[in-house]
């Protein structure tokens, strides 16, 4: 990563240096990802990424400055900018995870399912990376096969949501979650085979 100016990186990649992008990208994404790890609680960050924050506001500022939204004059500007992008991102993210139906105040402490598990796995120094990748697109393409009403109820114990609320969400009974959830069980039993 250079020494260059905030504001010279970001006229640089304006003028079609791809390689600014790059350097803006470095110079900020650790900063950005401490920002909203220390301000996001611990359910919400059980559910969303920081980084999967942080690369949503990159996309936003890359996109919004391509259309010319924004003026970079003084140094420190761009980092305010992508401050102020990633912390709105942040707080969408944490309303929408505050909502009613998914509250994660309604979500019990301590469950140890779905996601959860997964990702306190990779963190305690799980599989390599690339079983990890591998795992993930055979997921993807597992859940690419099943219903829309399965991948729903999938993706929602997946984020560890108990069967009652997944009823609630999708509007059945417990017993058709179950029913569900044991189809899907059996789904994946046989592309294992």
């Amino acid at each position: 990563m250079s020494d260059e100016t905030s504001v010279n990186l970001y006229y640089r990649w304006k003028s079609g240096d791809t390689d600014a992008a790059n350097d803006i990208f470095q110079r900020y994404v650790d900063r950005l990802v401490g920002l909203v790890r220390n301000r996001m609680s611990r359910p919400i960050q059980r559910r969303v990424d920081p980084e999967d924050i942080v690369q949503s506001a990159y996309r936003v500022f890359f996109d919004k400055a391509t259309s010319g939204e924004f003026e970079i004059r003084r140094e420190g500007d761009l980092w305010s900018l992508m401050a102020a992008i990633t912390v709105k991102k942040m707080l969408t993210e944490v309303r929408f995870h505050r909502a009613a139906k998914r509250s994660v105040d309604r979500d019990g402490e301590g469950r140890g399912s779905g996601l959860q598990v997964l990702s306190e796995t990779l963190d305690a120094g799980g599989p390599p990376p690339e079983q990890t990748t591998m795992f993930f697109e055979e997921l993807d393409a597992f859940m690419v096969s099943l219903e829309p009403l399965q991948r729903k109820v999938l993706g929602l114990r997946l984020q560890d949501w108990s069967n009652e609320q997944i009823a609630r969400e999708i509007d059945r009974s417990t017993r058709t979650v179950r029913r569900i959830l044991e189809e899907i069980h059996e789904a994946l039993l046989e592309r294992l085979r």
